[in-house]
């Protein structure tokens, strides 16, 4: 019985808020009042977005307080107060309701503001040291508001790397769990570049362990038998200078 006298109590409490003050014309908040405060909500939060406007959705709008009324025949605005930043999630803006530049009230609103673009999956496992391959990867557009830096939106940075840890099927792939695929490989014969301003010439050499494109390392000189660093060009091959 308690329950539903408060219940009963909260309801004629809002009623009265709703009901405009004596000599004031107005009206409570119609969709198309709600439209035209999500509209202002949207334009202040993405003004300074670094992000295309289609790629941006606002979800969760939301008005404080729920009994506002507006003013009859369109209304002015001010700002009061605006997000700090133009990251995804949760946005906070007040503004006045002005009417013929007087004040009418302050409204609160807030919404998710969320951000979509394509992520890169994994197609099936992929186990640690593995070469991406074509069939190994897909493409999707997805709410990527929440992932983490370094997230991989072209299959072409992906194909052709080979993979730092092991990924379940769909997972989706970041720069840090790839690493370029080595050139060169530990103990492999390789040709030595070496040049000068005015000469180049080359010798036989073997590498002591293994190198990407523009990676340096060690490779064991066969003419000299002399230990050098060198630079992967290609596979196979490597710079030195003299």
């Amino acid at each position: 019985m308690l329950l539903r006298l408060s219940r009963l109590f909260m309801v004629a409490v809002l009623c009265c808020l709703a009901c405009p003050s004596p000599g004031q014309t107005a009206e409570k908040i119609a969709p198309p009042d709600l439209a035209a405060l999500e509209n202002i909500f949207s334009e202040v939060v993405l003004q300074n977005s670094p992000w295309p406007k289609e790629d941006l959705k606002i979800t969760n709008f939301s008005v404080r307080p729920l009994a506002m009324s507006l003013p009859v025949g369109g209304f002015d605005y001010r700002i009061i107060q605006k997000p700090n930043d133009s990251r995804p999630g949760k946005k906070n803006v007040s503004a006045a309701i002005l009417k013929d530049g007087k004040e009418q009230g302050q409204v609160n609103m807030s919404g998710d503001l969320r951000l979509f673009g394509m992520v890169v999956n994994a197609t099936k496992r992929l186990n640690r040291n593995e070469i991406i391959g074509n069939e190994d990867v897909t493409q999707r557009r997805q709410d990527i508001s929440m992932l983490d830096a370094g997230l991989i939106q072209d299959p072409k940075q992906a194909i052709g790397q080979k993979l730092k840890v092991s990924l379940p099927a769909g997972a989706i792939l970041y720069a840090q769990s790839i690493d370029a695929p080595p050139l060169v490989n530990r103990g492999e014969r390789v040709t030595i570049m070496a040049k000068s301003q005015a000469i180049q010439i080359t010798a036989p050499g073997e590498a002591r362990n293994s190198g990407a494109l523009g990676e340096m390392i060690r490779v064991k000189n066969l003419t000299s038998r002399r230990e050098i660093q060198a630079r992967v060009l290609s596979p196979g091959v490597v710079e030195t200078e003299f």
